[in-house]
């Protein structure tokens, strides 16, 4: 009797073991549980302020706001030039790389943003995994013009977070701020295929300089602060625009050295130098821009002269001096003369090399 009391005894110390080491086992799972909520909750900055928020809302609060808006339409071609063969025959592209032609920018951004923004398909399929662009060059080059002419060719959804579009607006704090660029890349990824673009890049991703005496110290979240949205882009990019998300980021500014090139090639994947036209552009251009503008070129007119007298000149400021030349009172009397190549020289040095996009 007494060994069956001490084996029933052993059985019930046996099974009440059993039983709490259980109960610890579950509580451990409920806590990890926990633990991996947590972090996918804030996994992206700004994630977490529109969890309650459709796809819908956020487009309607973007357009209200100014960051959703339509570009002024245009077409790829408009952005005139030809390959620059000339060059290619005379200059050593050992001593110095050759400037890009306006035709090799044309296939460029044909090959590496419309095909793959305009296709699904296109996107999984291409090789490499590009899709983030620098356009940098002087004012008046096209840069503008083309991320226009991107817009249009892919009916692209355009969202802006330029400085001058972001001012004053999602900026109280930096809990706005986070929000503002969550809104865009969910909004984006929703209304495929979709292009953020952002002008004057160099305000955004400033360089260090050295501070002056009584100089005060630029507040990250401050509303006349550009920088305030790099942090919040520089963890959304990588993780949310990939071959599934046909969104692509154009950056474009004309001056390079004002921003950081460590922060630009770390963000932008690849960038397009914009130049000043060549001869054979820049012949091509006056011929354009001057029929464009209504005027009648006859065989012997001297577009040659034109194109050397204007080197250094953008084609924003090429196609101002046609326009300030042909005006309504020279159009009416055409027909009675012929247009003079002295006609144009003086508007030419009038509109110089400082024309915007």
């Amino acid at each position: 009797m007494d060994e069956m009391i001490k084996m029933e005894l052993e059985n019930l110390k046996l099974q009440l073991a059993g039983g709490k080491k259980k109960k610890g086992k579950g509580k451990k799972k409920k806590k990890k549980g926990k633990k991996k909520g947590k972090k996918k909750a804030n996994k992206l900055p700004g994630a977490r302020w529109i969890k309650d928020m459709t796809e819908y809302d956020m487009l309607v609060e973007l357009v209200k706001n100014g960051i959703v808006r339509k570009l002024p339409p245009a077409n790829l071609k408009d952005f005139i030039g030809e390959f620059n063969y000339i060059h290619m025959m005379m200059e050593d592209l050992n001593d110095r790389p050759r400037e890009p032609s306006m035709a090799l920018i044309r296939q460029l951004v044909t090959e590496y943003i419309i095909f793959p923004l305009g296709s699904e398909l296109v996107r999984k399929r291409f090789p490499e995994h590009v899709r983030s662009f620098l356009f940098y060059g002087p004012a008046g080059t096209g840069k503008t013009l083309v991320v226009r002419a991107i817009a249009s060719e892919t009916r692209s959804v355009v969202f802006d977070l330029s400085p001058l579009s972001i001012e004053s607006v999602f900026a109280n704090d930096k809990k706005e701020t986070e929000k503002m660029v969550a809104m865009v890349m969910v909004a984006a990824k929703e209304y495929a295929p979709s292009l953020i673009y952002i002008d004057e890049v160099d305000k955004v991703w400033p360089a260090k300089k050295k501070k002056k005496k009584g100089q005060k110290k630029a507040k990250k979240n401050d509303t006349k602060n550009p920088a305030r949205i790099k942090t919040a882009l520089n963890k959304w990019k990588p993780k949310w625009i990939t071959d599934e998300t046909r969104i692509t980021i154009i950056g474009c500014t004309s001056e390079p050295h004002e921003g950081s090139k460590k922060e630009f090639k770390k963000f932008f994947d690849k960038s397009i130098y914009f130049p000043f036209p060549d001869y054979t552009t820049r012949r091509l251009m006056w011929k354009v821009f001057i029929e464009n503008a209504g005027g009648k070129l006859k065989a012997d007119f001297q577009l040659s002269t034109l194109a050397h007298i204007s080197e250094g000149y953008s084609a924003g400021s090429i196609k101002k001096t046609c326009e300030n030349v042909l005006t309504k009172f020279r159009k009416e009397r055409l027909d009675q003369r012929p247009l003079a190549l002295a006609e144009f020289i003086g508007p030419l040095s009038l509109c110089g090399c400082t024309m915007d996009d």
